[in-house]
C-alpha cells in the first residue's frame, strides 16, 4: 500500500519530536537536582538539621540522579538526528514528491529511508546507517539527507 509523502515526513517530524521531549525531560530533571542540592546546603547550615534527615534527603537525591543517568541513556539513543531531502525522481514529474530522510541517534546509527513517487506508484527503500555510513549503496539524496541530519545546528539562547 503505498504511502502518501505528507504523512511519512509527518511521521519523521514526530519521531524526532518525541526525541527532543525525551532529551528536555532528562535536562530538566538534572536542573532540578542542582537546585535540590542548593536547597540542601542551606538547610544544614541554617537550620542544623540532624545528620539523619540529611543522610534521607542524600539517599533521594542519589535516586533520582540515577533516573537522569538512566533517561541520558535513553536519549542517546533516541533519534536525535534528522535530515531530509525532497526531490523530483523522474525528469517528466514537479512537485518534489520524492524524498530521502535520514533518523540517527547520538552516535550516527539509524537509518534513512527513500520514497520514489512516480505517476503509477511509489516505492518505498530502508538502509541501515552506522556512524553516518551504509554498507548499501546510496543514493546522492540518501547521502545528502545523512549529511543534513548529522550537520551542526545553530541553536538559539
Amino acid at each position: 500500500m503505498p504511502l502518501d509523502p505528507d504523512t511519512l515526513s509527518i511521521v519523521a517530524l514526530a519521531a524526532a519530536g518525541v526525541a527532543v521531549l525525551a532529551l528536555a525531560f532528562a535536562l530538566r530533571a538534572n536542573g532540578r537536582l542542582r537546585r535540590v542540592r542548593r536547597v540542601l546546603r542551606g538547610v544544614q547550615s541554617s537550620r542544623g538539621e540532624t545528620l539523619d534527615d540529611a543522610a534521607d534527603i542524600v539517599r533521594g537525591l542519589a535516586d533520582v540522579a540515577k533516573r537522569v543517568d538512566d533517561l541520558e541513556v535513553v536519549a542517546a539513543l533516541s533519534v536525535q538526528h534528522v535530515g531530509l531531502v525532497r526531490f523530483d525522481a523522474f525528469e517528466d514529474m514537479g512537485g518534489h514528491l520524492s524524498f530521502a530522510a535520514a533518523m540517527l541517534d547520538g552516535e550516527g546509527d539509524g537509518f534513512v529511508f527513500s520514497s520514489i513517487n512516480g505517476r503509477q506508484e511509489t516505492r518505498i527503500y530502508a538502509k541501515p546507517i552506522e556512524r553516518g555510513a551504509s554498507r548499501y549503496h546510496l543514493s546522492e539524496e540518501e547521502q545528502e539527507a545523512i549529511r543534513r541530519a548529522l550537520a551542526p545546528r545553530l541553536r538559539s539562547p
